[in-house]
C-alpha cells in the first residue's frame, strides 16, 4: 500500500519518511519492551517524583510500578539513601551529563545487593527529567568473589604449602609444576614444564598400567586413579613416587590431569633388585609369619629359605626382619595404605 503523501512547497508531493509512519507503533512495541525488561529503570521529575518506573525497578520494593508512580523518593527510599539519590539526580540536571553509577540496595527477601548502571537527562514536555537504567550485579559479583576465594586456596596449596603438584594436559606433556615438584625432582620448573611425562620416568617403556589409567582418564571413564611411579630426579638418581592423579574437567568435558606426587622413599641410585619368590617371602614377612610357616607355605627347605632372606637383607640394605619389612615400606615395595599386606601397585622394583 503507497505510503500518504504530502503536499511540499516547490516539489510536489512526497512520502513520509518510513521511521515516521512507524513512529506510533514502534513506540508502544519500546514501552513494552521497557516495562518488562530485566533492567532497572526509572524516570523521575526535578522535585524527585517518579513518573514512570518498570516491573523491575517496582519490584525492589516489593511493589506493582503503578504503586511507586507518584510518589516521591522520600516516600520510597529510607532517608540518607533519599538525600543521596536527590544529589545525583540534581547534578545531572545541572550538568547534562551521564553519570555512571553503582548504588548498593536490599532484595526483597533482605539480602544486600548491588546494581550498575547510568543516570542521565531527559527533555520533558514541561520540564528536565532524570532517567535511570540499572543492572542488578549482586550474583555476578558473588560468583566473581567465590572464584577468587577458590583461586587463592589453589595458588596457597600449590604455592605456599610445598605440595608436589603438577598439571599434565591431554598429549601428556607437563603444563605446570608447582615449586614443591620441582624440588622434589631436584630440577627447576622450565626443567619440567612443556616436557612430556615419559622423559622422567626410569626406563623407555611405559608400564601397562600407567598406560590404561591415563587412558580412562583422559577418556573420562574415570576421574581418579592412583599408582606408584619409578621417576628420575637429578643426578641420575631414581625416586619412587606415589601418584595420585584426578581429572580437571571443562563444561563435562576432561581438558587435564592434575598430579599431586607424594615420595615413598629416599632416593636411591639402583633400583633394588627382587625376584617374585623374594616379594612373596616379604609379604609373608610383613603378616608376622614365623620362618617355618613361610617355608612350608612357599614348599621351600629351610636351607633355600635362609637363602633368599640372606638376600633380601642385602638387597634391602637391613639387617633384621623388621628392618626388611620398613624398608620394603620405605621402598615401595609393599603397599603402605593396604592390610593385609600386598605389593605396590605396578610392577615390583627390579623387574
Amino acid at each position: 500500500m503507497d505510503a500518504e503523501r504530502r503536499p511540499v512547497p516547490g516539489r510536489g508531493t512526497e512520502p513520509d519518511p518510513p521511521d515516521q509512519a512507524l513512529a506510533p507503533e514502534t513506540a508502544r512495541w519500546f514501552a513494552k519492551l521497557a516495562a518488562y525488561t530485566p533492567a532497572m529503570a526509572f524516570v523521575r521529575n526535578g522535585d524527585g517524583r517518579y513518573l514512570w518506573v518498570n516491573a523491575a525497578y517496582a519490584h525492589l520494593y516489593g511493589l506493582e510500578p503503578a504503586a511507586v508512580v507518584g510518589r516521591s523518593v522520600e516516600e520510597v527510599d529510607p532517608p540518607l539513601d533519599a538525600a543521596g539519590f536527590r544529589a545525583l539526580d540534581r547534578e545531572v540536571l545541572r550538568t547534562r551529563r551521564p553519570v555512571r553509577h553503582m548504588l548498593a540496595f536490599r532484595h526483597p527477601d533482605g539480602r544486600p545487593g548491588r546494581a550498575v548502571g547510568h543516570r542521565f537527562a531527559l527533555d520533558g514536555r514541561d520540564e528536565p527529567c532524570v532517567g535511570g537504567v540499572y543492572v542488578d550485579v549482586t550474583e555476578r559479583d558473588r560468583a566473581l568473589d567465590e572464584k577468587a576465594a577458590v583461586h587463592e586456596e589453589l595458588h596457597a596449596l600449590r604455592e605456599r604449602s610445598g605440595l608436589a603438584v603438577v598439571t599434565v594436559g591431554l598429549d601428556g606433556r607437563v603444563e605446570r609444576a608447582s615449586g614443591g615438584a620441582a624440588g622434589l625432582l631436584g630440577v627447576g620448573r622450565a626443567d619440567l614444564e612443556g616436557t612430556p611425562v615419559t622423559a622422567h620416568l626410569k626406563g623407555s617403556a611405559v608400564p601397562a598400567v600407567l598406560r590404561r589409567l591415563w587412558s580412562e582418564l583422559v577418556q573420562g571413564r574415570i576421574s581418579r586413579a592412583g599408582d606408584v611411579l619409578r621417576v628420575r630426579v637429578a643426578g641420575g638418581a631414581t625416586r619412587l613416587l606415589r601418584t595420585d592423579l584426578a581429572v580437571v574437567r571443562h563444561r563435562g568435558a576432561p581438558v587435564r590431569v592434575l598430579a599431586v606426587l607424594t615420595p615413598l622413599g629416599t632416593e636411591f641410585a639402583e633400583p633394588p633388585r627382587i625376584t617374585p619368590l623374594q616379594l612373596r617371602v616379604l609379604l609373608l614377612l610383613a603378616g608376622g609369619r614365623p620362618n617355618s610357616d613361610i617355608a612350608e607355605g612357599l614348599g621351600l627347605s629351610r636351607q633355600a629359605l635362609d637363602y633368599h632372606l640372606r638376600r633380601l637383607r642385602s638387597v634391602l640394605d637391613a639387617p633384621s626382619r623388621p628392618a626388611m619389612v620398613a624398608r620394603a615400606y620405605t621402598l615401595g615395595i609393599l603397599d603402605a595404605n593396604a592390610w593385609p599386606p600386598r605389593p605396590a601397585a605396578g610392577p615390583p622394583p627390579g623387574r
